[in-house]
């Protein structure tokens, strides 16, 4: 249920560099936000009609745990920035993403539309 795709990388004696090549990711991206959160925190707990995101982990770790809406299958997986990958959540599958560890943990979350306040496509639905 869970889809990853792991990044390129690129290191040398100057650090690294990660590197997205799915198209998909980029042809389908109209928007994007960045969070921080300090440990223990939990953002989401809730479900897109339309949206599909992808998330990278920039700093830190994080426990992402997913629910089908329909069958009520859960599941869920530890990522870490070192991971270097990109989680997918699609539509009518509800999610939670919690910051774990000791440190800040920083997501960079790419969306398939711009938000609208009129009609956010955001319904709570408790995963953590």
């Amino acid at each position: 249920m869970i889809k990853t795709s792991k990044l390129r990388v690129y290191s040398d004696d100057r650090g690294s560099l990660a590197e997205n090549t799915l198209q998909e990711v980029m042809a389908n991206s109209e928007h994007f936000f960045i969070s921080k959160s300090i440990p223990n925190i939990v953002r989401g707990n809730h479900y897109h009609k339309r949206k599909e995101e992808w998330f990278y982990i920039i700093k830190g770790k994080a426990e992402i745990a997913v629910e089908d809406i329909d069958t009520k299958e859960r599941e869920s997986i530890t990522v870490s920035a070192d991971d270097n990958i990109l989680v997918k959540m699609e539509p009518l599958k509800a999610h939670a993403i919690k910051s774990i560890g000791d440190e800040e943990m920083i997501l960079l979350a790419l969306i398939n539309e711009v938000f609208d306040q009129e009609d956010p496509d955001t319904y709570e639905y408790k995963v953590l």
